[in-house]
């Protein structure tokens, strides 16, 4: 009999594949059986439209679903099958595929929350094929419902029966669940009393809370959220104290794009993210603040992180109380997110008046993930990478050109703002945000992720890449984990090459002749004397060159002109260049002294950079002018921190406060910026070049900031001051560009989540460059992972 196989690999698992090829089969009259299996969906059918059926997969396939092979080819089989089924999937195999990440609850199930005829009316974890938790619930691939933390809910015979039936939304829907089957919720205060009642009933009690000003710690899909009414000042300024949280900004959970029109300017690209199955947290202009704490949730900014109610739980308790809602990771600023519980109890129950608990047990706790729009060009710059996108990053067909001697890899990545990647088989995997490693639970978390991976993927690595510096926290778990650490493979990689070599794996820039990186960001290890963080470096694909020039000497020679002799030796003399990636310029240099002291302090950036001016001795008391132009005068360690520089101006333009989270005075540059550089702006030539007749190899710092010390003095406003000194910064890098002849920018580094300076490129350097910045990553440490691997698999 002959019968056809298709292979059909992607995020093909836990998307509602397998029902739908089953529905389709059956459309088209086909017998045979569809399954999981390591690599992704297997189908052998037997029928005469089976070739038209295998074209209309990729016509109709689930919205969630992206199919990155797939093929089909003739077998000859004894077998023949009396129908088409979905036929269980092989216990104990190892995946080969991309993972699924957690989806947003769709349109059809948030029907079903509010409907009160329905079953699932008020059950927080209504799902279905298209929709629900998905990564953050699985203990092993491939996904199936005995594979996840939903396994020991049974199916109820109405659940069952809908999980049978071809013609309903959760045929084969591995997350099924329902009130009578599935997962309880429960709310208790922080002295241990349980509120009793139904569903509907527990929401209605929070949200009475939640408007008397209590703080509350709700348990959502992916970890612990702590929420207070948006419009409370009191309630916003307690839960600051409580979280030990100053001034970092909170997100606000609105309940629906109609409402966040009321507050917000929300343009159609961000409803359709808000709308979208990863629905991330989006940084908005705030349009109108009406009865918003606005001072208490974003001080001194003019945005908004805004949060559609992505989940169930977060649709209840958002329609319940019927006005905004701070939305804020649980824990304590600079730890983990909490997901247990026992660690909700233990850790937030000095911040939470009361907790919305539930029996789901998550195995993957996440943050939310963070975008912001660029205000003139809506670029999208990823602030943070984590739930709804996290694990997957498509990267196969670069691995098998890359990776042909089948290494098992694991990158480290940076120490803040960490995530690591691993390559067990032919795709990469980056992991979710996971923060600082300095702090003891997010290094513990991050060890128990490495070690989750491991399990998956049957993984242990043969090589280890890691940052150049020798005293990162992550280094330790390859003593912790691998006792015979000597037999693993461990390859140090400079941190600001591992930003460039990223933006070039994420944009396929590795083929191109040249490129020039500008790499900015706060700091890097780069010599035992230096301090990086404002780098240019240029990529030249050399082998390219060699081709381009052979090329033209073939010409030239065809033509009858001169022969070019020497030509051999030149590609010769290009082969022995050196690496493909070098250091060409950077921000200049200035001293670096008092460690962390002075990336909290941005009056000693200020200092620095200005080589003890008198002018900055109002900010300092007479011992602390002392000991700082001391070590200023004497100090040995340098820096090009572009970070720190940002820092340094912002305090003479006038911020002169206490620095709580990193990037808080760039931030708040970027913002009196940008209010002197409106959407609709067309006055270029009031924008000033405070370089503009200086020639330069590298940045000049103390020039550049002296003549911001001299505009400040004759009394131009702070705003336009700070976008002049942004515009200079970006003809800086057109100055550098054309010295050395390079046409393709690529930018990556955390000063370039910077909107006005992403939009003042793309205004100044777009119609001469072709520039690439970060869309799938965001542009911070969180992309170092996946920059150590391009780097060694393009490099090595």
């Amino acid at each position: 009999m002959i019968s056809y196989e298709i292979h059909i690999s992607g995020r093909v698992q836990g998307v509602g594949f397998r029902p739908f090829i089953f529905n389709l089969a059956e459309e088209f009259g086909l017998k045979g059986y569809v399954s999981n299996d390591e690599l992704g969906v297997i189908i052998v059918c037997q029928g005469e439209n089976s070739e038209q059926f295998f074209n209309e997969i990729h016509h109709r396939k689930p919205k969630s679903s992206e199919i990155i092979f797939s093929e089909i080819k003739e077998i000859k089989t004894a077998e023949i099958f009396d129908n088409f089924y979905i036929k269980p999937t092989e216990k104990n195999i190892v995946v080969d595929i991309p993972l699924t990440p957690d989806f947003a609850t769709c349109e059809s199930c948030e029907t079903e929350l509010f409907d009160e005829e329905n079953p699932r009316y008020f059950y927080p974890f209504t799902t279905c094929t298209q929709c629900g938790p998905r990564y953050s619930i699985t203990k092993k691939f491939p996904f199936e419902r005995e594979n996840t933390a939903i396994e020991v809910f049974k199916m109820c015979p109405n659940c069952l029966e809908e999980y049978q039936n071809p013609e309903d939304v959760r045929f084969h829907s591995q997350t099924n669940s329902c009130p009578n089957c599935g997962i309880q919720i429960w709310l208790k205060d922080n002295q241990g009393n349980e509120f009793k009642g139904s569903n509907k009933e527990i929401f209605e009690k929070l949200a009475e809370e939640l408007s008397q000003g209590k703080i509350v710690a709700l348990k959502n899909t992916a970890g612990y959220l702590l929420m207070c009414d948006a419009t409370n000042s009191e309630a916003v300024s307690e839960l600051r104290k409580r979280k030990r949280r100053p001034t970092k900004p909170f997100a606000v959970l609105f309940s629906g794009i109609s409402t966040m029109q009321e507050y917000l300017e929300v343009s159609e690209l961000q409803i359709q993210h808000f709308k979208s199955s990863e629905s991330p947290i989006i940084v908005t202009k705030i349009k109108e603040v009406k009865d918003l704490a606005i001072e208490e949730i974003s001080p001194n900014m003019n945005t908004i992180g805004a949060m559609f109610p992505y989940s169930g739980t977060l649709k209840l308790i958002a329609k319940t109380f019927g006005k905004p809602l701070i939305a804020t990771s649980g824990n304590f600023h600079g730890s983990p997110i909490c997901s247990t519980t026992e660690e909700a109890e233990q850790i937030l129950g000095k911040i939470a008046d009361y907790f919305l608990h539930n029996t789901l047990e998550i195995q993957h706790p996440q943050d939310d993930s963070v975008i912001k729009f660029s205000p003139k060009y809506y670029q999208k710059i990823v602030f943070r990478r984590s739930r709804g996108f996290a694990p997957n990053y498509f990267f196969a067909e670069e691995l098998s050109e890359l990776n042909k001697e089948k290494n098992k890899i694991l990158c480290l990545g940076g120490d803040l703002k960490n995530t690591f990647a691993v390559v067990p088989n032919n795709h990469v995997y980056i992991s979710e945000f996971i923060g600082d490693l300095a702090n003891f639970e997010t290094y513990e978390r991050f060890e128990n992720t490495v070690k989750s991976y491991q399990k998956i993927f049957n993984f242990e690595p043969n090589l280890i890449l890691s940052d150049l510096h020798p005293k990162y926290e992550n280094q330790k778990i390859i003593k912790n984990l691998w006792k015979s650490a000597e037999s693993v493979g461990n390859n140090k990689i400079q941190h600001h090459k591992a930003h460039f070599a990223s933006i070039l794996g994420e944009k396929k820039l590795w083929k191109k002749d040249k490129v020039l990186g500008i790499i900015w960001d706060g700091i890097g290890f780069g010599t035992s004397t230096e301090i990086w963080g404002g780098e240019f470096f240029l990529f030249e694909n050399l082998e390219k060159i060699k081709e381009k020039q052979s090329h033209e000497v073939a010409k030239i020679n065809s033509i009858g002109q001169s022969p070019m002799k020497n030509n051999t030796e030149n590609c010769e003399a290009l082969k022995e260049r050196n690496p493909k990636i070098k250091r060409i310029a950077q921000l200049e240099n200035f001293a670096w002294i008092l460690g962390d002291k002075m990336s909290k302090s941005p009056k000693i950036s200020a200092l620095s950079i200005s080589e003890n001016n008198e002018d900055l001795k109002f900010a300092f008391d007479e011992n602390e002018w002392k000991i700082y132009t001391n070590l200023i005068e004497k100090s040995e360690i340098k820096t090009s921190s572009m970070g720190r520089f940002f820092d340094a101006v912002a305090f003479v333009l006038g911020y002169e406060k206490p620095l709580f989270f990193e990037g808080e005075p760039a931030m708040w540059l970027e913002k009196i910026s940008q209010e002197k550089f409106p959407t609709d702006f067309t006055d270029f030539h009031r924008l000033k070049d405070y370089l503009k007749n200086d020639e330069f190899e590298n940045i000049p710092t103390k020039k550049l900031f002296s003549k911001i010390l001299e505009e400040k003095k004759s009394g131009k406003s702070a705003g336009e001051i700070g976008l002049n000194f942004h515009y200079t910064l970006i003809k800086a890098i057109e100055k550098i560009a054309q010295r050395f002849a390079v046409k393709e920018l690529a930018f990556s580094g955390g000063v370039w989540q910077n909107a006005l300076l992403v939009d003042l490129a793309i205004e100044f350097l777009g119609e001469k460059f072709e520039l690439h910045f970060h869309e799938k990553l965001s542009p911070n440490d969180e992309n170092i992972s996946f920059g150590q691997l391009n780097y060694y698999l393009n490099l090595k």
